[in-house]
């Protein structure tokens, strides 16, 4: 393949990349392996002087296992209880309710129905990474889920980022799960599975409406 058929193949991806929210089949293993080893070869802190062997760690829960069903139960009550508070926020604090209303209604919703491609992906997916000076552990697990959305994708598997991953981090019973100590680790997490439908179109988007040239 050239450095042009390379370059087009990574646009083709970058552009296809969507996520998608029902799933229904499973991922073969080892194309599952390929998605996850993506994430090792993100960028990480390494000015932290923390080695990468001891920075970051991947879980993989498979659906339909004993250590999913505690996941979903743990992460629907996460959701319970941070639709509470944002939803007592917004009613204490009125000048809230413009910025968070949007957000507020989305998370109601998500707990009182919970996450379908919790029940229907193949894969829940938790990334940890370790935290550490400078504290740029977010944007490492940024790059992280980056890198398995684009392998995902490549690879016609859907994926679904699950934000609330991220609150898990100071949730006792989940870190516990992971064998990791609270305030230590940052977490993200995304759901990945045969997508019930495969989006057809390429997105293209006006790129000079956000580029500035200075």
């Amino acid at each position: 393949m050239t450095n042009l058929q390379q370059v087009a193949t990574l646009e083709q991806i970058i552009r296809s990349r969507r996520s998608i929210r029902t799933f229904s089949g499973q991922v073969p293993d080892e194309i599952l392996r390929k998605i996850v080893e993506s994430a090792v070869y993100a960028p990480y802190a390494a000015g932290t002087g923390i080695p990468l062997q001891e920075i970051r760690k991947v879980f993989v829960f498979r659906q339909d296992s004993e250590a999913m069903t505690q996941a979903r139960s743990l992460i629907e009550k996460q959701l319970r209880k941070a639709a509470f508070g944002i939803g007592l926020g917004v009613r204490l604090l009125p000048f809230l309710t413009k910025k968070m209303q949007f957000f507020a209604k989305r998370i109601k919703s998500t707990a009182e129905h919970g996450i379908p491609s919790l029940r229907e992906g193949a894969f829940y997916i938790v990334v940890a990474e370790k935290k550490g000076f400078p504290p740029v552990e977010e944007q490492a697990l940024a790059h992280v889920m980056q890198n398995m959305w684009l392998t995902a994708t490549a690879y016609e598997v859907g994926f679904q980022l699950l934000s609330v991953t991220g609150a898990l981090a100071k949730n006792k019973q989940f870190m516990q799960m992971l064998g990791l100590p609270l305030k230590e680790w940052a977490l993200a997490g995304c759901v990945v599975g045969k997508p019930t439908h495969q989006p057809q179109t390429v997105r293209e988007r006006d790129t000079e409406y956000f580029i500035h040239w200075m």
